[in-house]
C-alpha cells in the first residue's frame, strides 16, 4: 500500500551576482529529505540543475538532474539584481516533480504500522472489523485534535494519538518525556471533545 505525500519547504536559498545566480531549496517528502539546487552561470558549462536526497548516513545522493542545455537559453545572463526565483522555479518545481513521481512510489506504510491499524479496526469493529473513512472524515479530523503520530515506545506498543499539540513534550520526546498536561486543557478551553481527539 503506497501514501501520497505533498512537498513541504523547510528552507529555501537564493543569490544573484554578476557572474552567477542560484536557488536551492531544501524540503520534505514523507520520511525523505531532499535538497533541489540550480545554477546558472554566464557559460553554460558550470551550469547544473539536480535533485538529491539525504541517505541515512547523512549524505546526498543524486537522484535526478536537468541538463543546462536544455534549459540555459530560456535563463536571462546573471546580474546582481536579477529575480532568481523567476528565473530558476520553474526547473526547481519540475525537478521536484520527477523526485516526487519516483519517491512517492517507493514510499510503502511499515509492515508493522498496518499491523497496528489492523489491531485498531478490531478494536474499535470486532476481529472481522470494516470502515469506511470518507474524505468529509480525513477533513473532521485534519481539523480538529492535535497533529496523528504514531509512537513506537520501547516495550513494543505503538501510541496512536491526535491528543497533543505540535510542541507537546510527549511528542517532541517521541514518547520519552510525559505530556504537560496542557493539551487537554488547551482542547477544553476550545471547547473540544478531548476523547474524541
Amino acid at each position: 500500500m503506497n501514501m501520497q505525500f505533498s512537498p513541504t519547504v523547510v528552507d529555501e536559498y537564493v543569490n544573484a551576482t554578476e557572474g552567477y545566480y542560484t536557488l536551492m531549496r531544501i524540503l520534505h517528502l514523507g520520511p525523505h529529505t531532499v535538497r533541489v539546487r540550480v545554477h546558472r552561470e554566464v557559460e553554460l558549462e558550470p551550469c547544473f540543475a539536480a535533485a538529491e536526497v539525504l541517505s541515512a548516513d547523512m549524505a546526498w545522493t543524486l537522484l535526478v538532474t536537468h541538463h543546462p542545455e536544455c534549459w540555459f537559453d530560456r535563463t536571462a545572463t546573471p546580474f546582481k539584481h536579477i529575480n532568481v526565483k523567476s528565473e530558476l522555479e520553474q526547473l526547481a518545481d519540475g525537478l521536484m516533480q520527477r523526485v516526487q513521481d519516483i519517491l512517492v512510489k517507493a514510499i510503502a506504510i511499515p509492515e508493522h504500522v498496518l499491523d497496528v491499524v489492523g489491531a485498531m479496526l478490531a478494536m474499535a469493529y470486532g476481529s472481522t472489523g470494516e470502515h469506511v473513512i470518507t474524505p468529509d472524515d480525513v477533513k473532521w479530523a485534519k481539523a480538529n485534535g492535535g497533529p496523528f503520530r504514531a509512537i513506537d515506545r520501547r516495550d513494543g506498543s505503538v501510541l496512536l494519538t491526535k491528543a497533543h499539540r505540535c510542541d507537546c513534550p510527549l511528542l517532541a520526546s517521541e514518547g520519552d518525556d510525559p505530556c504537560d498536561g496542557k493539551c487537554q486543557a488547551a482542547a477544553q478551553a476550545a471547547g473540544g471533545d478531548p476523547s474524541r481527539n
